[in-house]
């Protein structure tokens, strides 16, 4: 039997007939540091970003230990010194994000499963059990010392605040150094990542992959588990597999992705244009434009 021929092939407009014509009940998408770029959040496409820097003044044994547990628990301040250089003053959901909100709205979105640790999915409206952080957020945040949880607000204005605290952020209780729920280098993923895979996948109908270049696992081995039928839709700059996130530049890492099912479709290029594109042919456009988000800005 010979390769499958172009026609076979599923279509952006296969996608837009399904939405459309309520083919789809449980959408599972997952999305990387792509979709945040937008909001000026950058994924360290290229060493040209500055990282190394921006990081020399901390006179790290090495780059990535900035983002490794063991060293933060070491020494805070290179983490929360990168964090402020990098984050922009106010953050904004984008367009992709408004749309994971829309699908959720129209009652057909399962799950989002994100790399980012922005947080941008909560303020887009997503509700929090709809979303599962692979790597964790700043959504969140405790005390190293007495466990005191803090939101993302407080932490956004002591970590721009670096003034008041010496440039980490400090409990307010004991004085205990206070980390945001991420997943740094070397410590294990959240339980919530774990648990949902199985049911989520099993269940999905239409995977969206945004903004991530699946070269990092086992975020990446996510794509294999939609029944080979269910359409998997890959929204980016960069062909899967190419290492384009920030992970993947500092791991060297490159993956093997499988992106050539006939139910697969690639659309690549910026996901905000491409959204508002899939948006307009499916006259959601009023729509999208009305998903309200809240903009999270500092108080310096």
């Amino acid at each position: 039997m010979g390769s499958a021929s172009s026609t076979s092939a599923y279509t952006e407009a296969d996608l837009v007939l399904g939405l459309e014509g309520g083919k789809f009940k449980n959408i599972v998408i997952m999305c990387g540091a792509g979709i945040s770029t937008n909001a000026g959040i950058p994924d360290f496409r290229t060493p040209s970003a500055g990282l190394y820097f921006k990081l020399r003044k901390y006179k790290l044994p090495y780059p990535e230990a900035v983002f490794e547990g063991s060293y933060f628990r070491k020494d805070p301040l290179p983490f929360y010194g990168l964090i402020r250089e990098l984050f922009p003053s106010t953050l904004t959901p984008t367009i992709t994000h408004k749309f994971f909100s829309l699908l959720n709205q129209k009652g057909i979105l399962r799950r989002v499963y994100t790399q980012n640790i922005d947080a941008l999915e909560y303020l887009a409206g997503v509700p929090e059990d709809k979303i599962v952080e692979a790597h964790g957020s700043f959504q969140s945040s405790y005390c190293t010392e007495c466990h005191k949880p803090y939101d993302l607000k407080w932490l956004k204005t002591e970590i721009f605040n670096p003034d008041k605290n010496e440039g980490v952020p400090k409990c307010e209780d004991c004085e205990g150094v206070v980390r945001p729920n991420v997943v740094l280098f070397g410590e294990s993923l959240p339980s919530r990542f774990w648990v949902n895979i199985t049911p989520d996948f099993e269940a999905c109908d239409l995977l969206l992959v945004f903004g991530t270049s699946l070269v990092v696992s086992p975020f990446n081995t996510l794509v294999a588990k939609p029944g080979k039928a269910v359409p998997r839709v890959y929204i980016n700059m960069t062909k899967p597999g190419s290492s384009g996130s920030m992970l993947g530049w500092f791991l060297n890492q490159v993956a093997n992705v499988d992106f050539s099912r006939n139910s697969d479709l690639l659309l690549l290029g910026d996901s905000d244009k491409t959204v508002e594109g899939i948006c307009n042919k499916l006259e959601w456009k009023e729509l999208l434009e009305n998903i309200e988000v809240n903009n999270l800005e500092h108080i310096s």
